[in-house]
């Protein structure tokens, strides 16, 4: 009987499967057409488009040189190889409890990021990445225009992803300050305000841009001081280390609105900077860096015993283009020297 009462089941089953309707079919790829949020070919993708509902906007593009943002800026490379791989490897988690499903749309709707992702012209995805799942190890997603949201998450990846699709064009731009390789230059110059008498200029001593570019000697280089006076170094080859840390220059972090010290901005930039950098190019174009006092995080104790009002490592920085950045005094080591460092 027992037996009897299996294949019953068992032939009851298979004629279901045998006996589905197109449509029924149609609905299944319907519902998977909903969580299907991957992109997996990224070197088909020309175009990411994120928006929230501050509102901000951020446009991503892929140019013969790079990513670029609105502006025309470098992308940071971290950041867009990050993005794009959330992109291509989003997968579905789990379904969300139908009880749920309003408060998650609720919460994507005002906290959710809108993502647009082009192949070409042609508009291939188009969702919302809400917040994380109750659990931290996924995200909500849905399909733009859908009432349906699906919890998600990246394969070996424990975390949500939320925070890899932000909208702020100052955290996706490249942190590289000049990008300017030697043959770029005419001369840099540094002036540390603190201490009188320790300015420095490195400066071409020939006029074939294109001749210094190949000589790793840097013997077409002078160190001179603020009147044009000869300084003594002991290597030309510092010169030229210098000159051509100008390429890869970068300051640590943009400071945006959202940060507590914005509202200090203007009286910071106002105060009297620690240093002055200043970069010349080939087309006599000054390019200025300040560096500004950054008050210590706690106490900090020096070597003499002696407690720090600022922080010996870090500064504030007004870029070229006038934004505002933090920057560390290891990345910029090989240009915040003293004149006499040059000679020993």
């Amino acid at each position: 009987m027992h037996i009897n009462s299996s294949l019953i089941v068992l032939v009851t089953a298979l004629s279901l499967i045998a006996c589905s309707t197109p449509t029924q079919s149609d609905g299944m790829e319907e519902l998977k057409a909903q969580y299907d949020f991957a992109v997996s070919d990224t070197a088909s993708i020309t175009k990411i488009i994120i928006s929230d509902k501050k509102p901000a906007t951020v446009v991503l593009e892929r140019t013969s040189s790079g990513w670029i943002i609105g502006d025309g800026a470098p992308v940071r490379k971290d950041a867009i190889e990050v993005l794009l791989k959330t992109v291509s490897q989003v997968t579905l988690k789990n379904f969300v409890r139908k009880s749920a499903v309003p408060q998650v749309n609720q919460r994507m709707d005002v906290y959710g990021k809108w993502v647009e992702v082009y192949q070409g012209e042609t508009l291939v995805k188009s969702y919302i990445v809400g917040t994380e799942t109750p659990d931290m190890l996924g995200t909500y997603y849905k399909m733009n225009g859908s009432e349906l949201p699906f919890a998600v998450y990246l394969q070996g990846f424990n975390g949500y992803l939320t925070t890899r699709f932000f909208t702020s064009e100052s955290l996706w731009r490249d942190r590289t300050i000049y990008g300017l390789a030697p043959d770029e230059i005419k001369s840099i110059e540094m002036s540390a305000t603190a201490n009188e008498g320790s300015f420095w200029r490195i400066t071409r001593t020939t006029a074939d841009a294109k001749a210094q570019s190949s000589e790793r000697d840097g013997a077409n280089w002078s160190l001179e001081g603020e009147n044009h006076q000869p300084l003594g170094f002991k290597r030309s080859q510092d010169l030229f280390s210098a000159v051509s840390s100008i390429r890869t220059l970068k300051y640590e972090g943009a400071i945006i609105e959202s940060d507590n010290i914005w509202a200090k901005k203007d009286s910071i930039f106002s105060s009297t900077p620690a240093f002055t950098f200043c970069v010349v190019n080939a087309e006599d174009e000054k390019l200025v860096t300040k560096g500004y006092y950054k008050k210590a995080d706690g106490i900090l104790i020096g070597e003499d015993g002696v407690a720090h009002q600022w922080d010996p490592d870090r500064f504030y920085a007004q870029l070229p283009d006038g934004r505002m950045a933090l920057i560390q005094r290891y990345g910029w080591r090989n240009v915040m020297k003293t004149p006499w460092e040059f000679n020993q």
